[in-house]
């Protein structure tokens, strides 16, 4: 399903063809064409950037960049809690040079067997953590490094997000770093980056009127959305 006005598309299944239906489809919206897939390549998308946004069940993903979505788009609403990603969703960000399409993969055990159909052509990989559950960080270090292994991420910029920040004890930028032992990635093949954000709490006037659904961006969600850019304008 196709939610443009919110500059959001949301696809129901995590498969290996999801890139180039997702370039194929985007083809057909600019031009209509007979000739098939062989029109993909033929995409001029030089002022694009694709972030990869990985993490495992409730890291807050979704959370994440309907908020980012909402600075952009005052328009913009959403439910709390969101449904679960369970295939995966893109989430077109804009600024005045580019366009971030931010491919959010979900993060459960089967979800998570796909996530290395989802690599090429990356330009920033994003790994969100909750940061308050730190039971998860163990397989959280196994699947990045796993990431990590493949040949099509090397030289990739990393944006580590340590999400919920509001829950009392959450880990901070440094404990994360150490817990994601990040500092056994050689800057000579990837830039590194951790920053702290939360979504919550959410005030009450943020809710729509006779709704279970809110507009409301968290004060860093804009530090979240100004390292995306950062880190994609110098790939």
């Amino acid at each position: 399903m196709f939610r443009t006005s919110k500059k959001i598309i949301i696809f129901g299944c995590a498969c290996a063809s999801a890139y180039v239906f997702y370039y194929y489809w985007k083809k057909r919206q600019l031009k209509s064409i007979d000739e098939g897939f062989e029109e993909v390549a033929k995409i001029d998308d030089s002022n694009e950037r694709r972030v990869l946004l990985l993490g495992l069940n409730n890291a807050g993903k979704s959370s994440v960049m309907n908020q980012i979505v909402s600075i952009e788009d005052k328009d913009n609403v959403y439910s709390v809690p969101p449904k679960k990603t369970d295939g995966f969703a893109v989430y077109l960000l804009k600024n005045k040079d580019f366009i971030c399409n931010v491919w959010e993969i979900g993060g459960s055990d089967e979800v998570r067997k796909h996530w290395n159909n989802f690599l090429q052509d990356t330009d920033v990989l994003i790994f969100m953590v909750d940061a308050s559950d730190a039971n998860q960080l163990s397989q959280a270090v196994l699947s990045l490094k796993e990431i990590l292994g493949d040949s099509r991420m090397d030289n990739v910029p990393i944006l580590v997000i340590a999400n919920k920040q509001d829950v009392p004890d959450a880990l901070k930028a440094d404990q994360i770093k150490r817990a994601l032992d990040l500092h056994s990635i050689s800057p000579h093949k990837h830039k590194v980056e951790v920053i702290t954000c939360q979504t919550m709490p959410i005030p009450d006037s943020a809710k729509k009127p006779g709704t279970s659904e809110y507009s409301y961006c968290h004060p860093s969600m804009m530090n979240v959305r100004k390292k995306i850019f950062s880190l994609a304008s110098a790939t």
